[in-house]
């Protein structure tokens, strides 16, 4: 790959998917910044100027990836540096230089020191200290599973960089589910399945996440259920991650579920207000960002569905306070009024829906509006469809526009299977009541 190419994959990432996913607000004050450079042949690294910017973009990483390798039509690493392309950040370096030759997606600035804890994630916490200290077999594999933004990917990258600082003989592999699912297509292109099955069964400890985006992919399942035997059985370390319990997995062999079930299942719950009043305080003092005491009680008791939701609000009262603003409790309810509506009543429409139903099942909006046929995706976009019809007044033709220009008769057949199957199919009922759950 040339140089030059990352700039062109990345501008073309940004205008035919990032700009459509994420609010102009966001993309012009952090996407826009990115400086694209080819790191090695396997990956593009995105420059930016510090932390903050770093962190909102890794926010974003499960979109940014897809949409990547969407352009590329190849499996591409992806990582987040401050710094101007030349230089890295001295903690990036360090994590570099700790297993040479070895390159990694860890986040080095996700540890156990800086992941706040509370009632919601407290056994979650001490069981990953656990398997990172190797004082805990039994806790393999350690399965935790909760919604957006409640720490599950913290919680595996801390696992990683606490065995790559304490034991750098240890072989730490970390993985997202979908980059695996693109490496392995790219093994089937290229016959290069020695290589593939070396880097993952000779892990020390292996670190996926998101582990739903192996629902409905059969072949990828075969190949994942004897990885993961191959590390589980030699007396290895596995930990994964998921945005629901192993039983809920419907689409994946039971064989494969009962292994995710054999170890430790840990469900992650939202944050209490006092942890997301010490998160707050945290995230002022990491960034010097005066916050006061009014507006952190404010956003705790009013942002209360995950982690992720903080630290979106809190970057963006720091990007009004850049701009020469004084933070008070009027201008925070003001920036953050599409957040925060305290007795307003939420207005469901096809784009909640959608949002929504995209975050549960770990599929795009894109995806959802798209003509693609495969189960990973119908399915999402049959159980959209259906809430849309169920949850607001729109007709079955303004349901099929939103929808990517579907006809009526799609959106009736979607309608009417989900209809159906939900007096038989428990899984599905638990989806659809969950789903229904967040819209609120």
């Amino acid at each position: 790959m040339m140089p030059n190419q990352a700039k062109v994959i990345w501008q073309q990432a940004c205008d035919e998917y990032l700009q459509g996913q994420v609010s102009a607000l966001s993309y012009n004050t952090w996407f826009a910044k990115v400086d694209p450079y080819l790191k090695d042949d396997a990956t593009i690294a995105l420059a930016v100027p510090d932390d903050m910017i770093r962190e909102h973009i890794e926010d974003y990483m499960p979109l940014v990836r897809k949409a990547i390798t969407k352009v590329s039509r190849q499996s591409l690493d992806v990582v987040v540096e401050v710094g101007n392309g030349k230089t890295v950040s001295p903690r990036a370096a360090r994590t570099e230089q700790a297993q040479p030759g070895r390159r990694s997606s860890l986040n080095p600035n996700l540890t156990f020191d800086n992941f706040i804890v509370g009632g919601g994630n407290e056994l979650a916490y001490t069981a990953s200290q656990s398997m990172a200290n190797q004082h805990a077999h039994q806790f393999s594999p350690l399965y935790l599973y909760g919604g957006s933004g409640v720490g599950k990917t913290h919680l595996l990258h801390a696992i990683g960089n606490y065995v790559r600082t304490h034991m750098p003989s240890k072989l730490v592999v970390y993985i997202p589910t979908e980059q695996f699912v693109n490496e392995y297509i790219g093994c089937i292109k290229s016959n290069r399945f020695d290589e593939f099955r070396n880097k993952y069964r000779k892990a020390d400890f292996l670190l996926i996440d998101d582990i739903q985006f192996l629902e409905g992919k059969e072949k990828m399942q075969e190949e994942f259920f004897h990885t993961f035997n191959t590390v589980h059985e030699s007396g290895k370390f596995v930990a994964l991650t998921c945005d629901k319990p192993p039983k809920s997995l419907t689409t994946l062999e039971d064989r494969i579920t009962t292994r995710l079930s054999s170890g430790y299942t840990i469900d992650i719950q939202p944050p209490d207000y006092e942890t997301r009043v010490a998160i707050l305080n945290n995230l002022s003092e990491k960034h010097g960002i005066h916050i006061p005491l009014d507006v952190i009680e404010y956003m705790a008791k009013h942002i209360s569905r995950n982690v992720r939701e903080l630290e979106g609000a809190f970057k963006t009262l720091t990007a009004i306070s850049q701009l020469g603003a004084q933070i008070t409790l009027d201008v925070a309810q003001n920036v953050l009024k599409n957040i925060v509506q305290p007795g307003a009543v939420k207005v469901i429409d096809s784009r909640l829906v959608m949002d929504v139903v995209s975050n549960y099942y770990g599929v795009t909006i894109t995806d959802l509006m798209s003509k693609r046929r495969s189960q990973d995706i119908v399915v999402p976009r049959q159980v959209a469809m259906y809430i849309c019809r169920c949850k607001t007044s729109m007709t079955l033709e303004e349901i099929g526009q939103a929808f990517g220009g579907k006809n009526h008769a799609t959106v009736i057949h979607a309608y009417d299977k989900i209809k159906s199957d939900l007096r038989t199919n428990t899984h599905l009922l638990e989806h659809v009541t969950a789903i229904e759950a967040r819209l609120g």
